[in-house]
């Protein structure tokens, strides 16, 4: 009865290694699928607001003025904020 249970205890742990292997491969598989969809999403974002910027469609607002200098903030439609310095 003891090398019964012993090949039983011996063979869930076997079966418990190899379920894991399988889940950490599984887990990195879509963690890698999921990190470029990310990326694609904000490489698209980034594209857009440039030609934004280069279109000039953005709304600003001045923020702080000085004699050399004005703060400029300005915001897009896709709610992306900056700001620009313009020296005089």
């Amino acid at each position: 009865m003891k090398v019964y249970s012993i090949i039983l205890i011996f063979s869930l742990i076997i079966v418990g290694i190899v379920f894991n292997l399988f889940m950490i491969n599984y887990i990195y598989e879509n963690y890698v699928l999921y990190r470029d969809n990310i990326f694609k999403e904000e490489l698209n974002l980034i594209n857009e607001t440039e030609k934004m910027y280069k279109n000039k469609e953005y709304s600003k607002s001045i923020i702080y003025t000085t004699d050399s200098a004005t703060l400029i903030k300005i915001r897009f439609n896709n709610s992306i904020e900056g700001v620009i310095i313009q020296e005089e």
